[in-house]
């Protein structure tokens, strides 16, 4: 009877142990719109000179807007609005968003970062390769607390591929985490 036992103990940690692995952050919804982040045609490759930090030190009962245009490559800056409502968070912390030259996400800290109201996120990159792209298929995502890409909600998003200009204007950021351009 032992050895019974043992042999259906053993088949079903087998059967059921190798099937699929899920994590938890594996999406609920099977529906989720496949998305993959944009990234800028360069031939340098990839580089940490190419990474530019935005930060400020931020009292969430007063709110903050801060912005400044930085290079983050030879040919390609970025201007960067973060406006913080008053009453978006309690306490004091220093907010950030880092951008780099092969991207066209940032990512946001500190994470997990959750607001009572919206934080604003204006970008505007220049001098990036828009060649390739379906401006018509460009769109602006985050990813959820749960791994997912989610559309954003923003006012706008502009695209010059003559000029090389790629922007959101408002985007809304409920919480930190990376936030950035899909096509």
């Amino acid at each position: 009877m032992k050895k019974f036992i043992t042999t259906i103990a053993i088949s079903l940690f087998l059967a059921f142990g190798c099937t699929e692995q899920m994590s938890v952050n594996t999406p609920v919804d099977n529906s989720t719109k496949k998305v993959d982040w944009l990234t800028i045609n360069t031939d340098h490759g990839l580089s940490v000179e190419g990474t530019k930090t935005w930060t400020k030190s931020v009292n969430g009962a007063n709110g903050a807007t801060f912005s400044s245009t930085k290079s983050l490559c030879e040919y390609t800056s970025a201007y960067v609005k973060i406006q913080v409502p008053a009453g978006a968070f309690t306490g004091t912390k220093t907010i950030s968003a880092t951008l780099n030259c092969e991207t066209l996400y940032a990512d946001f800290a500190p994470t997990p970062m959750t607001f009572n109201t919206p934080v604003y996120y204006t970008v505007e990159y220049r001098g990036v390769d828009l060649s390739g792209i379906d401006p018509t298929n460009l769109d602006f995502y985050y990813i959820d607390g749960y791994g997912n890409m989610v559309k954003a909600t923003y006012d706008e998003i502009y695209v010059d591929v003559a000029n090389n200009i790629l922007g959101v204007v408002n985007a809304r950021l409920p919480h930190f985490s990376r936030y950035g351009f899909v096509n």
